[in-house]
């Protein structure tokens, strides 16, 4: 069955960061980890293997800023075809069947017409361009994340569905303000729902957000619910908010047991689809693959609620 199909049965579990996982590997501060995908294909696919065998059950390609702009700033932009087509490969090869592949698409980098220097069409190409090589890779469905401009994220939705996507998820960035979760660029839940819904997007949801905490992700649930019911929702939380080390270290505070626990109130809040972001690790998949084996079974014996509240 597709993702739709499988929600509708049962919330999904995601994978955890790549970025931070890329890190303890051995990839360089400032270098393109993207590129990892024809370099490194090894560790890559180690890392999706990691997550898999964890218990996600959605794993993301290693992709983020693989798009045309983005790998220009490497001298390497004529490689995006290769790169992306090889990270699908590498995450359909970690996982088993049953397992869901999401092409990952991130911001292209910059700001668009009139705050910045690039053309709607521009953007529409490069991130079309992305998508196409994506699902020739063989992902089962397209996910935009990390987006901050309601602009960029239809745009990169609209292209992601000419490029041939029949299912496009979407996430946006939110951090704390005094009048609630927004956007850098000042959006809100409800007005991001609904302008992704509108663009094409099948599920919407948040993820990242340096400045907030797992409740924080449950204002965002409801609120994408209150603006668009019925719209499954995905959130993908970082490991607590980033703090740096003596050393100049960043580290992420919130161990797994923890963040299963939180996650537990994105589940109950309807989280359709859970995982990780920044700081995450296999160690938090497993405990929050553990919670909702936990809820499934309390579920099956008639004391989910029970379950929940431990």
């Amino acid at each position: 069955m597709n993702i739709l199909a499988a929600i509708s049965h049962a919330p999904l579990l995601a994978d955890g960061a790549m970025g931070t996982q890329l890190q303890l590997a051995g990839l360089e501060p400032g270098s393109c980890g993207d590129l990892w995908n024809v370099e490194r294909p090894e560790a890559v696919q180690q890392i999706h293997r990691s997550y898999a065998n964890a218990g996600a059950q959605v794993i993301t390609t290693n992709t983020f800023g693989a798009n045309r702009i983005g790998l220009e700033r490497y001298g390497e932009e004529r490689r995006v075809a290769e790169v992306n087509r090889a990270g699908a490969d590498l995450a359909r090869k970690a996982t088993q069947p049953g397992t869901y592949v999401l092409g990952d698409i991130g911001p292209f980098g910059g700001f668009m017409a009139p705050l910045g220097e690039y053309e709607t069409q521009q953007i529409f190409d490069v991130f079309a361009e992305q998508a196409a090589a994506l699902l020739a890779g063989g992902v089962d469905a397209i996910i935009v994340e990390t987006m901050s401009a309601i602009e960029e994220t239809v745009v990169a939705i609209q292209a992601a569905r000419a490029a041939g996507a029949q299912l496009v998820l979407a996430t946006m960035a939110f951090d704390r303000t005094h009048v609630g979760p927004r956007t850098m660029m000042g959006a809100t839940p409800e007005q991001s729902a609904e302008a992704l819904v509108q663009a094409g997007a099948a599920i919407v949801g948040a993820n990242c957000g340096a400045s907030l905490d797992l409740n924080d992700f449950v204002d965002i649930i409801v609120g994408m619910r209150r603006a668009v019911p019925g719209m499954p929702v995905i959130v993908q939380p970082n490991a607590g908010q980033p703090q740096l080390t003596p050393s100049g270290a960043i580290e992420y505070p919130t161990d797994p047991q923890h963040f299963a626990g939180g996650v537990g109130k994105l589940l109950d809040a309807g989280a359709a689809i859970v995982g990780g972001c920044c700081g995450t690790t296999p160690s938090h998949i497993r405990a929050v693959a553990e919670l909702m084996r936990a809820r499934r079974g309390g579920a099956a014996n008639g004391t989910h609620g029970q379950q929940a509240r431990e």
